[in-house]
């Protein structure tokens, strides 16, 4: 399952990272000053890595469990 959950780690990364980017680049108002602002992207940066830990274990799980019970179907 791990190797699985390597596999989708880095799409799942990203894909956090673009809604928090977006979420990030419509709150955060053009007089923001840009040290203000590029810590708030790389904290969206640092949440997308840990954050995509569990959702990429959740979604192996999810994905083997699945063909599991593709296999052990009679029919």
């Amino acid at each position: 399952m791990w190797k699985l959950a390597l596999l989708a780690y880095m799409p799942i990364a990203a894909v956090i990272f673009g809604f928090l980017g977006m979420i990030l680049s419509v709150t955060v108002s053009r007089e923001t000053p840009f040290a203000d602002a590029a810590w708030a992207y790389y904290g969206a940066a640092a949440l997308s890595f840990i954050g995509a830990v569990p959702v990429a274990w959740l979604v192996a799980r999810r994905m083997l469990w699945r063909r599991e019970r593709r296999l052990a179907s009679p029919g």
